[in-house]
């Protein structure tokens, strides 16, 4: 059996690269920095290519994070009642399968990666720059990654494999922290309160 990053690795970016599992923001390249005639250019107050205001990020917060949250906290609620099976009679006792339905409406896990989606858009995007921003992608990258661990948690759920279902959740923990890492750096004071790691 293939481990999770190995499946990762399979599925190149269009880089020719994927992220790292852990998102360190110090290593990720800068973005467009024009000064010609009639775009944006750098000045003192920072990069007018990528900054994105405040009237734009306030709505997407105010829309999108409290579902996000809700579907953080519900993952990480998910992790410790993993860690407490250990036969399959408990696995049908727990109900845990219900905390990652893709039926409607979907569970808060499930519905906080549309979302996740929507608020880095929100947040990330500048109207100055018409391609996406390189943090929107990776943002993006990871909530792809976050899908799969959610699918992959119930298929080894269904399988009846509580480790393999661990290790999956382990990867989708990784892939919030790092979604949060990207995204935390766009909320400010003014915006609203920064996003919980999943510890």
């Amino acid at each position: 059996m293939q481990s999770l990053n190995e499946i990762g690795r399979r599925n190149r970016y269009f880089s020719g690269q994927i992220p790292p599992r852990n998102i360190d923001l110090r290593n990720l390249p800068g973005g467009p920095k024009w000064n010609a005639w009639g775009t944006c250019s750098n000045d003192s107050s920072g990069n007018s290519c990528t900054y994105v205001s405040l009237k734009q990020r306030i709505p997407a917060y105010s829309n999108y994070a409290f579902s996000i949250s809700l579907g953080a906290r519900e993952f990480k609620d998910l992790g410790g009642k993993l860690r407490t099976l250990s036969s399959e009679s408990s696995l049908n006792d727990e109900h845990v399968l219900d905390l990652l339905q893709y039926v409607s409406p979907p569970s808060p896990p499930v519905d906080a990666q549309l979302k996740m989606i929507l608020f880095a858009g929100g947040v990330l995007t500048s109207p100055n720059y018409s391609g996406p921003p390189f943090e929107l992608l990776i943002a993006r990258f990871y909530v792809n990654e976050l899908n799969f661990s959610t699918k992959e948690i119930t298929n080894a759920l269904q399988a009846k494999d509580v480790e393999r279902a661990i290790a999956a959740w382990e990867f989708g923990r990784d892939s919030w922290n790092s979604y949060f890492t990207i995204v935390n750096k766009a909320i400010v004071p003014k915006v609203g309160d920064k996003f919980s790691m999943i510890e």
